[in-house]
């Protein structure tokens, strides 16, 4: 079973699908969806919800999000209901790479402490394919990043390496999106 007609019981899957910014998180993940009938809870749904009420990035911002995203990943995982996360993983401010690993890792967990599993899928691309992606227009549907100096910058700071050794990792300036799901399918089993 996928998706939210899972029977009580079943243990649930997580896709967490990281990358830089322009990647291509969301497109593919959007392909994934379709193929897998699990829902796509995509990041910028909890960065989006809380951004009216909080400056971006400050303490409360940060923790409505990570609350709003722990209690989705939890209801999921006790109903066995699997779905799939897409998170930037080029994050700002003090310690970014320990602050993402840690977010991870309590996915992860929450997952696990049902019996659930997750599934890492790193995206990534060239800098030249992430500049170009990011000034696209369907960008601005979901209040991404659009500046180029912005990417930069996150990117001179961006430790690019996989969460786990084990992750699969998926070059998304070398592989359109359909193609990059059915790479996550068939590594779901």
């Amino acid at each position: 079973m996928t998706g939210a007609d899972a029977p009580a019981g079943t243990a649930a899957t997580l896709v967490y699908i990281y990358g830089p910014p322009a990647s291509g998180k969301l497109t593919v993940a959007e392909r994934l969806s379709e193929l897998t009938g699990f829902p796509l809870f995509h990041n910028h749904l909890t960065v989006n919800a809380v951004r009216p009420i909080f400056p971006f990035g400050s303490p409360p911002f940060t923790e409505a999000v990570h609350k709003m995203r722990h209690a989705v990943f939890e209801a999921a995982a006790s109903a066995g209901i699997s779905l799939i996360f897409t998170n930037n993983s080029a994050w700002s401010q003090p310690d970014p790479r320990g602050r993402f690993e840690a977010a991870a890792a309590n996915a992860r967990r929450i997952m696990e402490s049902h019996g659930g599993r997750t599934v890492f899928v790193r995206l990534t691309a060239p800098p030249s394919a992430l500049e170009e992606r990011v000034a696209n227009d369907s960008r601005r549907a979901h209040d991404k990043l659009l500046d180029v100096d912005r990417l930069r910058e996150l990117l001179a700071d961006f430790d690019p390496s996989p969460l786990h050794p084990d992750d699969l990792t998926i070059d998304t300036g070398q592989t359109d999106p359909e193609q990059s799901a059915r790479v996550i399918m068939a590594a779901l089993g």
